[in-house]
């Protein structure tokens, strides 16, 4: 890592260029999917970032040295990946939370029926959402398709530029405004929607911090599809598994609840002070 004081506006200007039109791709395409009203095009719409992407490759000069740049051919050291393991615990945390406060639980055993106990319940629902076809689903459709854009092609560009901070808090911004079209359409599944969206892009925040140190540190994208992966599958499982819910209970737990909001930004604080303010070169 080479940092450098100076560069000149000339040197900068492709980057922004590029960045630019990577994030009026990315948010211009899924608003006007969301606001079609198709299912079909919202559902593709999550792909976006990927999507956005492949139209640059395929249009833009460069393309080998931006593939290379996106970190998708280097694997990174294991240590990486026993980090991107950990990811799951904040969303825990919240649950935990939550359950401890009565905003969740668990089904009695009387409500199961058949005999069920609830040690059988929570067996039964953690190997069918732990199948390796639907964690290596999420992982393609749902990770991948959102990385190669955020911490594969959008963070890497806006460093060259702005240096890592600002590239991650800018990277942050846009993927907190990428999720917003969606809650049209039904996104917010519990609470006032002002105050998830609040507690959504506040948690975005924190969390690519965390991300985009992982993406720096370690040189590749794929332990950042891994704990984007995590992340989705914990609070999947967990909302599955907590059969009842309490209205207000996303405001505890959840992806963005207080619990796991704090815990991100306990973290963040640590590893915002190990990044290097000046440009990368």
């Amino acid at each position: 890592m080479i940092l450098i004081s100076s560069s000149t506006a000339t040197d900068r200007s492709p980057w922004k260029k590029e960045a630019g039109l990577y994030i009026a791709l990315v948010l211009g395409l899924t608003l006007a999917a969301n606001l079609s009203g198709r299912m079909e095009l919202i559902g593709i719409s999550q792909a976006t970032p990927l999507i956005a992407v492949l139209l640059l490759l395929l249009l833009r000069p460069g393309r080998k040295d931006t593939l290379r740049g996106t970190g998708i051919t280097r694997l990174g050291k294991p240590r990486w990946y026993i980090v991107a393991l950990l990811a799951g615990l904040p969303v825990a945390a919240g649950f935990a939370a939550a359950w401890a406060l009565g905003y969740v639980a668990l089904p009695a055993a009387q409500e199961l029926g058949g005999g069920m106990t609830v040690a059988a319940y929570i067996q039964l629902v953690t190997l069918n959402l732990f199948k390796p076809n639907l964690f290596i689903l999420m992982t393609l459709l749902f990770a991948f398709s959102e990385e190669i854009g955020w911490r594969g092609y959008l963070q890497p560009k806006l460093t060259e530029a702005l240096g890592v901070r600002k590239a991650i808090l800018i990277t942050a911004a846009v993927w907190a405004v990428f999720h917003y079209p969606f809650y049209l359409n039904g996104y917010n599944d519990d609470g006032m929607p002002l105050i998830t969206i609040a507690l959504f892009t506040a948690m975005i925040f924190p969390l690519s911090i965390v991300m985009g140190w992982v993406r720096c540190a370690s040189g590749s994208i794929w332990p950042a599809v891994l704990i984007h992966t995590v992340i989705n599958h914990s609070r999947y499982w967990l909302e599955v598994l907590f059969y009842h819910k309490q209205s207000g209970w996303t405001y505890i737990a959840g992806e963005s609840g207080a619990v796991t909001l704090l815990i991100w930004c306990l973290a963040a604080l640590f590893i915002w002070r190990a990044l290097p303010g000046a440009r990368k070169k």
